[in-house]
């Protein structure tokens, strides 16, 4: 995964990023800079955004948390930590979660299939059951912060990709 960071990214590796959303104060979209207000206040990264992938890496990240012989090289986490990471969490808190993870909403729940969601429209979904992952990369806040949407196109997705 040497294509992974965190951001603010390098004017090199920032133009090959999408665009985000448009930031009133420049009337630019962000590009390799997190949209999160809390990452930017903190110097562009914070728990809950501002890293930046391409999808090379993240085929390599869940390869590896679907069968940690497959990392090319040795992974920071293994088969305690994927396992683990794949669980509830939060008891009796809704929405039920992982601490990476949460069960992939419309899926039956004895499905295993869980998924990551990023707020700029990442959706990654993972079922060890099914030795199967999917990967969605789509840009919602370029256009518009509207929710429904993408989520109806990551329902559909997940169901055509996972079941």
């Amino acid at each position: 995964m040497d294509s992974t960071r965190f951001g603010p990214l390098p004017n090199e590796i920032a133009t090959r990023c999408a665009p985000t959303e448009l930031d009133q104060d420049t009337d630019t979209h962000l590009k390799g800079v997190a949209h999160d207000f809390s990452a930017r206040l903190l110097g562009g990264v914070c728990g809950i955004a501002g890293t930046f992938t391409v999808l090379d890496d993240l085929v390599a990240f869940l390869r590896c948390m679907l069968d940690s012989t497959a990392a090319p090289a040795r992974a920071g986490f293994g088969p305690a930590w994927t396992s683990e990471s794949l669980t509830v969490q939060s008891g009796s808190l809704e929405p039920v979660r992982g601490p990476f993870w949460h069960p992939a909403p419309g899926a039956a729940p004895s499905g295993g299939i869980w998924v990551h969601y990023g707020f700029t429209g990442t959706g990654m979904w993972i079922s060890p059951s099914q030795q199967r992952w999917a990967v969605l990369l789509t840009n919602k806040l370029y256009y518009t912060r509207d929710r429904q949407p993408l989520a109806d196109i990551r329902n559909a997705f997940r169901g055509l990709a996972c079941g």
